[in-house]
């Protein structure tokens, strides 16, 4: 069982996230989200660099300098340094889409990246949070509220979702890695803070 949740954990990792949410959006926008080819393969080119290579380029530099004992950034006290430098790259994506004057719910999706990633970083300085859940809960706020904003059923997608993190809740319980209540808590925030970002702004 511990296997099975290594690799559910491994998966369904938070750094992947980014890219999913993108291409979810892209997906079931329709006209919503019209961008021309070329714009679209850029969009996954700066998805890809900016929140997957470069922040696991980051761990893995860190762990080889012995700044972190493990990948899995499994000790609370070695993960402000990452966090930091990760927020810092999720940072420049949204930066570069806004710039850009991509579609508002591109900049907005990105938006809510940064801020959960900025909640991460604050409560992982005292507590343990489930940073899976910080990245699943920001998904699922997220495609609830493009559901809401294009008026398009969406329940199939936001179920599966949630069917998704609790597979992944379950797993990182199996693991020890987490309690009930930093499952909780990092699932609920999210959740609920980047509903509103996407909502409101």
């Amino acid at each position: 069982m511990r296997v099975l949740s290594f690799i559910l954990s491994s998966i369904f990792h938070p750094i992947f996230v980014p890219l999913l949410g993108f291409l979810l959006l892209y997906s079931f926008s329709g006209y919503t989200l019209y961008l021309p080819e070329d714009v679209f393969w850029f969009s996954v080119l700066v998805i890809v660099q900016f929140t997957i290579l470069i922040p696991i380029g980051v761990i893995y530099f860190l762990y080889w300098r012995k700044k972190i004992s493990s990948i899995q950034l499994s000790v609370r006290e070695e993960r402000p340094l990452p966090l930091v430098i990760n927020l810092m790259s999720y940072a420049v994506s949204f930066v570069i889409f806004r710039y850009l004057n991509f579609p508002h719910i591109i900049v907005s999706f990105f938006g809510a990246i940064v801020v959960s990633a900025t909640l991460a970083m604050l409560m992982s300085l005292t507590y343990k949070i489930s940073l899976h859940m910080i990245a699943w809960g920001t998904l699922l706020g997220v495609v609830l509220a493009f559901a809401l904003g294009i008026g398009k059923d969406l329940h199939f997608l936001v179920s599966l979702i949630i069917l998704v993190t609790g597979f992944v809740a379950t797993a990182r319980l199996w693991l020890n890695e987490h309690d009930l209540k930093q499952i909780g808590y990092a699932w609920l925030s999210s959740s609920v803070v980047s509903f509103l970002i996407m909502i409101y702004i």
